[in-house]
């Protein structure tokens, strides 16, 4: 009978279980039987301890001191098993019991004891199994799985080098199409004239030769071929264009090898003759297209991107309708295009290199990206998807995908790109890390909190994973795990320098500052906040929660608070916490002129701020205007109609209206609605009337 893996594993734990329970069995009847009976329960904790089964220890050694709490040699026992348990948990060297010696003179048996337990012992042992059971589970699967994307990584690489294989088998299948119906032109030609084809035959039989050198990496017998047959070019009557067309044959050959050649000097070299050599086709005949891309590439490479989309265009106008690299020309040029930010000219390119060569890949990947450019999303995810029609394991097409969904606000339709990267990649940090982002927005704070650590666990020291410590603690602090938020804000913090752009690091600052803040720390907050405003002096949030904190220190430095709030409405007069707080600042002055407007202000900001309209019709009161505190009172319990202190303050404000019936009606209705609401208050205020 054959075995499953898990078959064996549960088989494998259930012998460990019996064996346990054999031993333990062997044991009890030992030393019920035995003269010195507890010394083998000393024996037998200090085994398990020895084995690492600290808990099982412990639990030999409390039964002796249930028994006998003075008992001195268990005691010591205790102490040093948790003293090994504890070296075990912090990764310190373990101390042992070989300098503890086990005195049993005069002890009594006490085993027969332990022996009622053996049924906790047998269930400890069954738990043991199936704990062991399950991690031998664990094993195999985390085996399995880096199996499997071994397996994966494997294929992708198959499937890459299956693609360029192909592409490489069809250029040279065109062009020995091409090659073909040069032959059978001169061959036409040649039988007119004897001498013309000797010297042709020698003539192509050269430039093979040399196609040849450079097949096997013979540089220099390939130039020296390929000089000989630059020489050797025979006049052709009727083909003015035979020369310059063997030239760019060379041109072709030599530029071929060159972006083939993975040696830096050797590159060079090929591309420099195949430049020179082009150049001298375009004097000879200046409609030649591979001459002209040939041109092109020189100037891309040198960072010339004008001379490039010329000579690019140039290529395209003159390339016959047969030319098997007309797609190439129409993609060099589209990537031109895109660097040179004319995203319009690049998309036409992109799309005649697609209607060209449908299966090219990188023109419709190109075309997506040039489509993002100019906000165009939905023409974006069709070619990203046309991408992965093409090549199922497009990795970059799927995150492209993934982008453009995000930006559409389709949290699942991005979730379920990015999880395509994933599965392709599972080290690709960037993907992990946006999916925790696009969690985040679609409000799904624990998947968004999971790949935050995932992503971390995979990054090394620098600027990205200083930012996804960032975003992790802003995704804790949003689940109000306000301590392990604090945790990550601090580590963020303390890799600051990593992040180069100022704004961002000024965030980075910020939150740690809030979050101590929030968790009670403002005196280590303080100077945070002005580190902030040190790498962006501009941050209004950090001036607004100083500036509440200055309000609320005792006694409040309502000036300070003043000063950062009117920087902050300077800057943005629009800005509801900006104008919230000047409103209470000035309270606080007892200005209520000035509070009374910025109340006003942050209401047409936002007016379902019902802590406002309270703070708004306080201030009204306080100034003696008590119409207008009423009108404010009453529309806060029209909203808020389980506001009690708005109806206790608008029956004050009755009171100082002589309107003694509706404050009395207000103040039974608290007394009916909340009979435990400030009662003292309320009966004091109904006994005033």
């Amino acid at each position: 009978m054959n075995l499953t893996k898990k078959q064996k594993i549960i088989c494998a734990a259930s012998a460990a279980g019996l064996l346990i329970l054999i031993i333990i069995l062997s044991l009890g009847i030992h030393s019920c039987s035995a003269k010195n009976s507890k010394q083998n329960v000393y024996n037998l904790a200090k085994t398990y301890a020895e084995q690492g089964e600290y808990d099982r220890a412990l639990s030999v050694l409390e039964k002796i001191l249930l028994k006998n709490g003075d008992d001195k040699i268990a005691l010591e026992m205790l102490h040093q098993t948790i003293e090994m348990k504890k070296a075990a948990e912090e990764g310190r060297a373990i101390p042992d019991f070989s300098n503890l010696n086990i005195n049993t003179d005069g002890i009594t048996d006490v085993m027969q004891d332990s022996i009622s337990s053996m049924k906790d012992a047998l269930e400890q042992s069954n738990k043991q199994a199936e704990e062991n059971r399950r991690a031998m589970e664990n094993l195999v699967r985390i085996q399995e799985e880096k199996t499997q994307e071994e397996k994966k990584r494997q294929q992708a690489a198959e499937i890459e080098q299956e693609e360029k294989k192909a592409r490489e088998e069809a250029a040279l299948a065109a062009k020995k199409a091409q090659e073909e119906k040069r032959k059978a032109q001169e061959e036409e030609l040649a039988r007119k004239n004897a001498k013309l084809k000797k010297e042709m035959d020698n003539l192509n039989n050269e430039i093979q030769l040399g196609k040849t050198a450079l097949a096997t990496g013979n540089i220099e017998e390939a130039l020296n071929h390929f000089n000989n047959a630059g020489k050797n070019i025979p006049a052709v009557e009727g083909d003015p264009d035979y020369s310059a067309n063997k030239k760019s044959e060379i041109a072709q050959a030599l530029f071929d090898a060159a972006e083939k050649s993975e040696n830096a000097e050797e590159k060079k070299v090929l591309m420099d003759k195949a430049v020179d050599l082009a150049r001298k086709v375009i004097q000879e005949n200046p409609k030649d297209a591979p001459s002209h891309y040939i041109l092109a590439q020189e100037a891309a490479n040198k960072k010339d991107y004008a001379t490039g989309l010329s000579e690019l265009k140039l290529a395209v106008q003159n390339a016959k309708k047969d030319d098997p690299n007309l797609y190439l020309y129409y993609y060099d040029m589209g990537k031109l295009q895109y660097l040179t930010k004319k995203y319009n000219e690049a998309v036409a390119s992109f799309t005649s290199s697609c209607e060209l060569n449908s299966n090219y890949v990188q023109s419709r990947y190109n075309l997506g990206l040039s489509q993002v450019k100019l906000k165009n999303d939905t023409a974006a995810i069709a070619a990203f998807r046309k991408c992965i029609d093409i090549n199922p394991r497009y990795e970059k097409a799927y995150l492209e995908e993934a982008r453009a969904l995000n930006r559409r606000n389709d949290f699942s339709g991005a979730i379920s790109a990015y999880e395509s990267v994933i599965a392709l990649n599972n080290i690709n940090t960037t993907a992990v890390v946006e999916l925790g982002n696009v969690y985040k927005n679609a409000g799904r704070l624990a998947k968004a909190e999971e790949s935050f650590r995932k992503a971390l666990a995979m990054m090394s020291e620098g600027e990205e994973q200083t930012k996804t410590k960032y975003n992790l603690s802003t995704v804790l602090f949003d689940e109000e795990k306000t301590l392990d938020a604090e945790k990550y804000a601090k580590e963020a913090y303390e890799e600051k320098n990593f992040i180069k752009d100022l704004k961002n690091k000024a965030n980075i600052v910020y939150n740690y500052a809030m979050i101590l803040s929030v968790n009670g720390k403002q005196e280590s907050a303080i100077p945070l906040y002005q580190e902030v405003l040190d790498l962006n002096p501009n941050h209004l949030k950090t001036k607004i929660n100083l500036a509440v904190m200055y309000m609320n220190l005792e006694p409040p430095s309502v000036d300070t608070a003043l000063a950062l709030l009117k920087q902050v409405y300077d800057s943005d007069s629009k800005n509801f916490e900006a104008n919230n707080n000047l409103g209470s600042a000035y309270l606080l002055k007892e200005d209520y002129k000035n509070s009374i407007m910025y109340y006003q202000n942050a209401l047409r900001i936002d007016s379902s701020v019902n802590e406002v309209r309270a703070n708004l019709a306080k201030v009204y009161a306080k100034n003696g205007d008590y119409d207008n505190a009423k009108t404010t009172y009453l529309e806060l319990i029209k909203v808020e109609p389980s506001n009690w202190d708005a109806y206790i303050e608008l029956a004050k404000v009755c009171m100082q209206l002589n309107d003694n019936a509706s404050a009395e009606k207000y103040l039974v209705y608290v007394q009916t609605k909340m009979p435990s609401y400030k009662a003292s208050e309320v009966e004091a205020l109904l006994l005033s009337l």
